[in-house]
């Protein structure tokens, strides 16, 4: 004979709650043959309607109810030996893979699957203040008042030009006619130059600013800039000793870079794993381009401080990204395009000479022969002609001491066509599920030892081994319950 108490009570099966009282304590007859772990009871009574029972101080559930003759029922149940061995299980200190109490969120969760879809956000910073489409162009020139670096607008430019070639087709004509009206002798190259020569030194032209102006022009790019963060005072603009006429006086360029600081939010879609794990961040710097940033890195970052330094003389862009007191990268770029605009002089000075040689011989037959005006002649071959000139009577001028570069080709403004703003993207592929959606019947990724009295709600172990009181297959559904996880209630 046996005391057991019976009663209805709601619980997982996988789960340690306890009833709190079993009211209906009935003596029992055990079936003959019976196991400790499935017991067998025979009861006599109707309307017997339990589902849970407690004998001997473990906890069962009933499995089945059978009806016998003479009013007698027989029932099978089966031991809770998360119930019956609570204590020794919450004394346990076990390791934790996943639980709904302490679990992070930001423990990458290997059993969501991530879809193959994508979402993307953005955010803009503008930098108006510093570039633009418009931009301006870095005139750096030589002068009365030294070597000065200019920013002139398109109008700037071309009136700076105009002027030059307004010189040149009065400047030039008088110099020829002059060198035919003196009675000096051009019936051979040899006394021509001999001759043009003499004009010239005679005449004090190669003191003229005038001659000189095209090369005292150093280079000329254009950079996607706004100008005023770059420009210091305006000045008259000088090449050699001739005064370019532009008015408004173009604005000077300062010597120091342009540098500054901007901050543009990180647009996260995710506030859990994800944001590593599924979600990549791109920042677009200007005129320099799309680059991928490590998620990883930031996933506790709302902002990245975008820190830059910009030159116009150059037209060379220097950015730092900063996230919290962390470097996370440098990126540079160059931005300018060149104009072409100036004299090109990158042969050696023999052969410098000999060319200069040969055009003086043709402009001087040229402007004798009449074949073409001599305004024409200036335009073609004087300007060579009189280096040949100069370098027959080995005189020594800035003319031909200098070694102008050709500006010209394409350089770096077709970054200027694209967005000229910080722009921070990010791309992220969503999960089947949303992580927190399953804390409580999953729990969250724990992934370190504990004792699970500090645990409630679901939790899973690994590799689970509970030291109890019990028989070897009670030890063996206990851990196996623990390993596939089961509610601390």
């Amino acid at each position: 004979m046996a005391s057991v108490s019976f009663g209805t009570f709601a619980k997982r099966r996988n789960s340690t709650k306890q009833p709190s009282t079993l009211s209906d304590v009935r003596t029992v007859t055990l079936k003959e043959a019976t196991s400790q772990d499935r017991p067998i009871f025979i009861c006599t009574g109707n309307n017997f309607n339990y589902n849970y029972c407690m004998w001997d101080g473990k906890y069962y559930f009933i499995d089945e109810i059978i009806s016998l003759r003479n009013n007698e029922i027989e029932i099978h149940c089966i031991m809770d030996p998360l119930a019956t061995y609570k204590a020794e299980i919450l004394a346990s200190t076990q390791f934790v893979s996943y639980s709904s109490q302490l679990g992070s969120s930001w423990l990458v969760d290997s059993r969501i699957p991530v879809l193959k879809e994508t979402l993307t956000s953005k955010n803009v910073v503008s930098m108006a203040t510093l570039f633009n489409t418009t931009g301006f162009y870095v005139l750096t020139v030589i002068g009365k008042n030294g070597c000065n670096v200019y920013a002139l607008d398109l109008g700037q430019l071309k009136a700076m030009i105009n002027n030059i070639s307004n010189w040149s087709d009065t400047g030039i004509t008088d110099i020829v006619n002059d060198s035919m009206n003196l009675g000096y002798d051009f019936t051979s190259p040899e006394k021509a130059i001999e001759s043009l020569g003499k004009v010239l030194t005679q005449s004090g032209f190669l003191g003229n600013a005038y001659a000189d102006a095209p090369s005292c022009i150093r280079s000329c790019i254009w950079v996607p800039f706004f100008a005023a963060p770059f420009t210091d005072t305006g000045a008259a603009l000088f090449l050699g000793s001739f005064d370019c006429g532009i008015s408004p006086n173009p604005f000077i360029l300062k010597s120091n870079p342009v540098t500054g600081s901007v901050s543009v939010s990180i647009p996260w879609h995710y506030t859990d794993w994800r944001r590593g794990h599924c979600e990549d961040v791109y920042i677009y710097l200007p005129l320099v381009g799309m680059i991928n940033l490590s998620a990883d890195s930031l996933t506790h970052v709302s902002t990245i401080t975008v820190k830059y330094s910009v030159t116009a003389t150059d037209g060379v862009i220097s950015y730092e990204l900063v996230a919290g007191d962390e470097v996370i990268g440098c990126y540079g770029g160059q931005c300018s395009a060149n104009y072409p605009i100036g004299i090109s002089q990158q042969a050696s000075a023999g052969q410098i000479a000999q060319t200069a040689f040969s055009g003086a011989e043709k402009a001087v037959n040229m402007a004798i022969n009449s074949s073409i005006s001599p305004v024409s002649a200036g335009a073609v071959g004087v300007g060579l002609g009189m280096a040949g000139v100069e370098a027959a009577y080995n005189l020594v001028d800035t003319m031909l001491t200098k070694n102008n570069s050709c500006i010209g080709g394409v350089g770096g403004g077709a970054g200027s066509g694209l967005d000229l703003d910080i722009i921070c993207y990010t791309v992220a592929h969503p999960t089947v599920i949303i992580p927190s959606d399953m804390q409580a019947t999953m729990g969250l990724p724990t992934m370190k030892p504990m004792s699970l009295s500090t645990l409630t709600g679901f939790c899973q172990c690994a590799n689970a081994h509970v030291e109890a009181p019990a028989t070897a297959g009670e030890l063996d559904a206990i851990d196996t319950m623990l390993n596939s996880g089961f509610y601390i209630e």
